[in-house]
């Protein structure tokens, strides 16, 4: 049978766990030496931001295609090479003199130095349009890239506050099953002070007993739904889930604020112009259509055109000397016709066209996600609400006929059983807040989430 200070060496030994003695991230002289340091939720936020896996990764994409954006201007640029130093020496042999069958004579071998330089300045000036296609597919591709990190940090931002408001939740449930603890362990003197002096019998005690271990198993699981609670709030914001910190409840010291949300299709219309995922899916649907641009020039003719400067001569002064003499200037205007190039051309052309129906149908899913999770927070909202409100006036009718409960149980006119169902109501009423009050916060994070506000 475990002894009350037995049962409290246990709790503190559990509170320990909770809390490990370690350097918390930021952790400055101010804050708890054995709680680590306190966050906020902006904090949280903050770490989350600097430090989430997925938006370093979105970082980098924006980056590459960036780097993209600038190689394609190579298309739409005029390119200049020069051969400065270009040597070619042939040695032939003897070569024989034949006539009419008959050797007549052999011819000597030579060797033979050629000396040549040139420059050339060459540009595409037309290609059905597929360069400055190029260069507007990348830097549409780039904008898409923001919108999708803005997209990565909205989500992040979302599952923070969910991670959040979940330990919170799991924190205050688990005070509210330490106080069945409390109230049960006195319920049990009560019990065993009455059954002494003979005014119950001793299978109140037996139950009272059972009643009570029933509650410290319960106080086992919201302390391990606190410690996962921690662990997923602390994965989230890209630390260490062993690492020590504390968070602020919004809630301490006050109740929540509940205001009635906008309206659905205020959300709705909202939501069109702020979501990041819709104004991405929307620039995938333009890049799309470039794409199919860039294929369809394919079946146009290319136009290039050149300026060359060259020399060449047997001895090497003839072309790195007396530069008014023995070179040449070139101009050459190309236009080349594309005829059969097999089903290349037709295929590129049948591909975009289908990357462009699946960024419409993902541009379609978004929207019917994105409404879908407004219409489902608001719902939730309101129910919080509502059960906000119930749960206050519960809680009043609970503690009061818990005590009623207890008097009648001390004269006798009452029974032990009326003790455990008072006592179980009031947790409950008082879970069902606290179950409600952050279900509230959590559904108006998703309702920012998808309305595009980070804060």
């Amino acid at each position: 049978m475990m002894t009350r200070n037995t049962i409290c060496g246990a709790v503190l030994i559990v509170s320990g766990l909770l809390c490990p003695v370690e350097r918390a991230h930021g952790q400055n002289a101010g804050s708890d030496p054995v709680q680590g340091v306190l966050y906020t939720l902006d904090r949280c936020i903050q770490i989350a931001l600097e430090n989430n896996p997925q938006i370093e990764i979105a970082r980098k994409q924006v980056e590459v295609r960036q780097a993209a954006v600038l190689g394609s201007y190579t298309g739409v640029m005029p390119q200049l090479t020069a051969n400065v130093v270009n040597a070619n020496r042939t040695t032939s042999g003897d070569t024989p003199v034949i006539v009419e069958g008959v050797v007549l004579r052999e011819a000597p071998g030579s060797t033979r130095t050629n000396y040549s330089n040139n420059v050339f300045l060459r540009m595409n000036l037309y290609n059905g349009g597929r360069n400055w296609n190029t260069i507007r597919r990348d830097r549409q591709l780039v904008d898409n890239g923001k919108l999708d990190q803005v997209t990565t940090e909205n989500q992040v931002t979302v599952d923070v506050k969910t991670r959040y408001y979940n330990l919170l939740r799991a924190m205050r449930l688990k005070e509210v099953t330490e106080e069945q603890v409390r109230l049960n362990e006195e319920q049990l003197r009560r019990t065993q002070s009455m059954y002494e002096i003979g005014s119950v019998a001793r299978v109140d005690v037996l139950q009272t007993r059972a009643q009570l271990g029933g509650v410290r198993i319960n106080l086992h699981n919201q302390e391990k739904a606190v410690l996962q609670a921690r662990a997923e709030l602390a994965n989230v914001m890209g630390i260490g889930s062993g690492q020590a910190f504390r968070i602020a409840d919004p809630l301490e010291g006050g109740s929540l604020e509940t205001t009635a949300p906008m309206g659905l299709q205020d959300a709705l219309r909202l939501a069109e112009l702020t979501n990041p995922a819709i104004q991405r899916d929307e620039g995938g649907i333009r890049s799309a259509l470039i794409q199919t641009k860039m294929a369809r020039g394919g079946l146009w003719p290319t136009v290039s055109g050149s300026v060359g400067y060259s020399r060449s001569g047997v001895r090497f002064q003839d072309v790195y000397g007396t530069y008014d003499k023995n070179w040449r200037l070139s101009f050459n205007l190309n236009l080349s016709m594309p005829i059969l190039n097999g089903t290349q051309t037709y295929a590129e052309i049948s591909q975009a066209q289908t990357q462009q129906l699946i960024a419409e149908e993902t541009l379609r899913q978004t929207r019917r996600a994105t409404s879908l999770t407004i219409r489902r927070t608001l719902l939730d909202l309101d129910t919080a609400r509502e059960v906000i409100a119930l749960s206050n006036d519960n809680i009043v009718a609970a503690e009061e006929s818990l005590r009623l409960a207890e008097e009648r149980y001390r004269v006798g006119s009452g029974t032990l059983l009326d003790v455990f169902t008072a006592q179980e109501a009031l947790a409950r009423a008082k879970s069902d807040l606290a179950g409600a009050q952050y279900d509230y916060l959590i559904a108006q994070a998703t309702l920012d989430g998808a309305l595009g506000k980070q804060n």
